[in-house]
């Protein structure tokens, strides 16, 4: 039996940032600080590596802008992956991408 608030569970998609090393990911982290763009460092998920390392998660419509912005303040990326999760399971990344969601472009 299916529960109707699982049916009616958002699901969020996200643009996940990969770097060569944790050092990059924290570089990238205060250049969006600085830049006054939404962003949350989190755990590389396994879908994309079974290596430990550290993430970070931008709303997918940034993620353009945050390619010339990682590039201008020379970060290098390891990758940039697509993600979903269910809302359940994913209350930081809501907040993160309701934030981009109202930040002006």
């Amino acid at each position: 039996m299916t529960d109707s608030n699982d049916a009616q569970e958002e699901v969020l998609t996200a643009t996940v940032i990969s770097f060569p090393s944790s050092h990059h990911a924290f570089q990238a982290e205060k250049a969006f600080q600085e830049a006054n763009l939404p962003a949350l460092l989190i755990p590389l998920p396994r879908e994309i590596s079974a290596d430990c390392g550290v993430a970070l998660l931008i709303s997918p419509n940034l993620q353009e802008q945050a390619e010339l912005l990682l590039s201008q303040a020379g970060v290098a990326l390891a990758g940039t992956y697509q993600i979903t999760r269910r809302s359940s399971r994913a209350k930081l990344w809501q907040r993160v991408l309701r934030i981009a969601a109202q930040a002006p472009e």
